[in-house]
């Protein structure tokens, strides 16, 4: 359920729900096909965890330097751009929400620190029971939404497929889509810092088959919502004239009104209190782990062997004083700052991709864990098709 907590962020929210109301079904398919390809990245790294019992930042020091760099450029992006994208949107709902006078990037910086108090004194593990259960709640009111906008697919002449002009402003979509559909390829050494934390708390009674079926049913889960909210978006906003706003409050507005429209209105205090409990806990999440994993990534570099409470906190602080610069200096456009911080992750992708294979052939992973060369085909598919993505990125951020 967490995986599906993390997972269920911009890409869901934003990205499934734009491509119904922009494009119907008619991009239905790449959302499936993304998510289907990065599968062997993150498969790679639980079943690395599982093996060793050690994340993968330990296998990215035994591969290279190369490696190191490769995964500290990734840890840049998620800790300051990405959960700084988190952010805004989490403010975005909280303002509409509340109807708080204050703008986006302000509300998300006060969020930030009230989220790094929380993770400061330890109080994150009762905040993550409340998240579980609204992350439930919220994923049966998505599945019931659907239920109801079903019939309405196509009503009043509307149709459920675009035309498709591959024009930039689709290009740029499609490549926002590809970088955090259903998460950033870097997500994946997440899960096995996850494993590992899980490994050391449940000792004796932890199972790496459970391990492995409650990473399939999490992923699999994203996957589900991603289809239903773009089902949603093509019933409700598709060929109406309403267009995903440009604004985090906005959008949010529009956001609920997906649910509202087709369950009733009974269900926006429901689904309002939930999709921010959605979106905060991607917030919080990406502000726990990614100061440990940096912790745990400068240990590997620097040959130490422990992680030290006051090291956390020092990247903690630094994480979020690079969020609070982003959001006050940078941050010109609500959708083009998304469609950057979402897109960046691209150009380390492939290179995951690779890395995460490499880590899960070596030879200290007993025959059990290697994956079947059909997983293996498929992985360096996925290498080939985010080097194009990543490719296009860079060639619109220098040449368009």
């Amino acid at each position: 359920m967490m995986l599906a907590a993390v997972g269920v962020g911009v890409s869901h929210l934003v990205y499934s729900t734009q491509a119904g109301a922009d494009y119907g079904l008619s991009l239905l398919w790449l959302i499936i096909a993304i998510t289907l390809i990065k599968y062997p990245a993150f498969r790679f790294a639980v079943d690395y965890a599982n093996a060793t019992g050690e994340s993968l930042v330990r296998a990215y020091g035994d591969i290279s330097k190369l490696a190191l760099g490769w995964l500290m450029a990734g840890f840049v992006v998620d800790t300051f751009i990405a959960t700084s994208a988190v952010a805004l949107v989490t403010a975005g709902l909280f303002i509409n929400i509340f109807d708080v006078s204050y703008t986006a990037p302000q509300v998300a910086i006060v969020i930030t620190l009230f989220s790094a108090v929380i993770l400061m004194n330890g109080q994150y593990a009762k905040a993550e029971n409340i998240v579980r259960f609204l992350v439930l709640i919220f994923s049966l009111l998505t599945l019931a939404a659907v239920i109801f906008a079903i019939p309405i697919l196509g009503s009043n002449d509307r149709g459920i497929l675009a035309e498709i002009d591959m024009n930039m402003e689709l290009s740029l979509f499609v490549i926002a889509v590809a970088g955090w559909m259903p998460m950033p390829t870097n997500g994946a050494v997440l899960f096995s810092k996850w494993v590992c934390e899980k490994r050391k708390i449940n000792k004796d009674e932890f199972k790496d088959d459970i391990a492995l079926r409650d990473f399939k049913i999490g992923y699999f889960l994203t996957l589900f919502l991603a289809i239903c909210f773009v089902v949603m978006g093509t019933a409700v906003l598709f060929e109406t004239g309403r267009t995903v706003p440009e604004t985090p409050p906005e959008f949010a507005s529009e956001l609920f009104r997906v649910f509202t429209e087709t369950i009733g209105d009974w269900s926006y205090p429901i689904i309002a209190s939930a999709g921010l409990a959605v979106m905060w806990s991607t917030l919080i999440a990406l502000m726990d782990v990614m100061p440990r994993l940096t912790d745990r990534l400068s240990g590997v570099m620097m040959k130490r062997s422990n992680d030290l409470p006051d090291r956390y906190k020092l990247f903690s602080a630094i994480q979020v004083t690079g969020i609070i610069v982003i959001l006050l200096f940078f941050l010109s456009s609500f959708k083009a700052f998304l469609y950057f911080a979402t897109s960046v992750g691209l150009i380390a992708a492939p290179t995951i991709g690779y890395y995460n294979y490499k880590a899960i052939t070596s030879a200290k992973i007993p025959a059990k864990y290697r994956p079947k060369n059909s997983l293996v085909i498929w992985n360096w598919a996925c290498i080939v098709i985010m080097t194009m993505f990543a490719v296009a990125f860079v060639y619109t951020r220098i040449f368009v």
